[in-house]
């Protein structure tokens, strides 16, 4: 009883601090955004340039997560992920010193390598504390991008009103320092047990590969890219559809478009729970379909109190994707490939994402935001089917490995 109330606190404490990395992560990077009027007048930044600091970070985020599961097999998740948050720390803290738009986009490009080790790895951490509970914990654990960016827009805004935009990132950047020495400390024992556990499970034969278990890795991949288009898609053009499409005010529109993520932030901590009690297959396809007919609906429906309802209900079914997603690839997965597959998982859904925005925004200016929405929401009904349709009930778990 003593080793098991031992282990269970000790396996929250990782869970606080998986959490505590993706808050100081959203610290770091939802820094720019509202920095970027400043910059443009400071360093003569353009609209283009703007964007393009976006891509430089997604292109670093992008690259580094398969590579981030084969480096942690190699030297260990603990190591990994202490090098990731002082690579990240130290990278956005290096802003401060960003003299012009190239020293800029290079150091966002590398916030976004860095910070892209996170996801794969911290959830494949938790999934082996947890076992049969990670549902309920990788959804408490993905509800910290939404505190992060809820502390981050106004703590940047503060500081950078009373000190200067370059102090913004200097301040922000330093938890993350301080989290990779809480996590050089309390990982340390967690980061030989996941060693140990994964050379048991890989076997004298080493036979074991992610082909494998492409039955579950295909249709999670294409849930995850169907999350992105979705997500990014109403997460860059929600407040100009109510403005443009819908005729409201600014502030009114901004209001209305901060109930997703707040909404988001519920849906994320439930979103364990459904999953375990209703099945990865059904929560994930559930969340496909209802999140199309809500885009569907975006077309028809006009006032300011049915679309708050529609977008908070939106937020209930986005938000509730990707710990469902996460839940179920790292339920498969035996220990050793929990992060590469889950990279490649979520590298799959992050490029869809970068690829389908700009797609998104030209078919606005061409047919407008009624055939954008319509197209948006027939693709996330159809990829609901086809998951529905090539996803097993009950995919196999981590010691029934089989050639699906």
């Amino acid at each position: 009883m003593w080793r098991l109330r031992a282990r269970w606190s000790y396996s929250h404490a990782v869970l606080l601090l998986c959490w505590a990395g993706w808050i100081s992560i959203y610290l770091c990077k939802s820094a720019l955004p509202p920095l970027l009027p400043v910059l443009a007048e400071d360093l003569g930044l353009t609209h283009v340039q703007g964007g393009l600091l976006v891509t430089a970070y997604l292109a670093g985020y992008v690259s580094i997560k398969v590579p981030a599961g084969i480096m942690a097999r190699r030297f260990g998740i603990r190591r990994v992920l202490v090098a990731g948050m002082v690579g990240y720390a130290f990278s956005s803290m290096l802003n401060f010193l960003a003299a012009d738009f190239a020293q800029m986009f290079m150091l966002r490009f590398l916030v976004g390598l860095f910070q892209g080790v996170h996801l794969p790895l911290a959830n494949a951490l938790l999934s082996d504390r947890f076992g049969s509970r990670q549902g309920r914990a990788i959804g408490f654990h993905e509800s910290g991008p939404n505190v992060g960016t809820a502390v981050a827009f106004p703590l940047t805004v503060a500081i950078a009103s009373t000190w200067g935009w370059r102090w913004a990132f200097l301040l922000l950047s330093l938890p993350a320092f301080a989290l990779a020495l809480a996590a050089s400390i309390i990982l340390r024992a967690d980061d030989r047990e996941v060693e140990l556990a994964a050379s048991a499970e890989i076997g004298p034969s080493g036979d074991l590969r992610l082909r494998s278990f492409r039955r579950v890795l295909i249709p999670m991949a294409l849930a995850h890219a169907t999350y992105n288009l979705c997500f990014r898609s109403l997460l860059n053009f929600a407040p100009s559809y109510l403005v443009e499409f819908r005729g409201m005010s600014l502030a009114t529109a901004g209001l209305i478009a901060t109930i997703l993520p707040a909404s988001g932030f519920f849906a994320k901590l439930s979103s364990g729970f459904l999953a375990e009690r209703l099945g990865e297959r059904r929560a994930i396809c559930a969340a496909s379909a209802l999140s199309g007919a809500l885009i569907a609906s975006m077309t028809i429906l006009a006032g300011e109190r049915a679309l708050s309802i529609v977008f908070i209900l939106m937020g209930l079914a986005l938000y509730s994707f990707s710990p469902s997603i996460y839940a179920s690839v790292t339920s498969t997965l035996p220990s050793p490939l929990k992060a590469v597959g889950l990279g490649m998982v979520t590298m799959t859904g992050d490029l869809v994402g970068a690829i389908s925005t700009p797609i998104v925004g030209l078919l606005i200016d061409a047919r407008g935001y009624g055939a954008a929405l319509q197209a948006i929401s027939a693709s996330a009904l159809v990829a609901a089917a086809v998951i529905y349709a090539i996803m097993s009930d009950e995919p196999l778990g981590p010691g029934r490995y089989g050639a699906g």
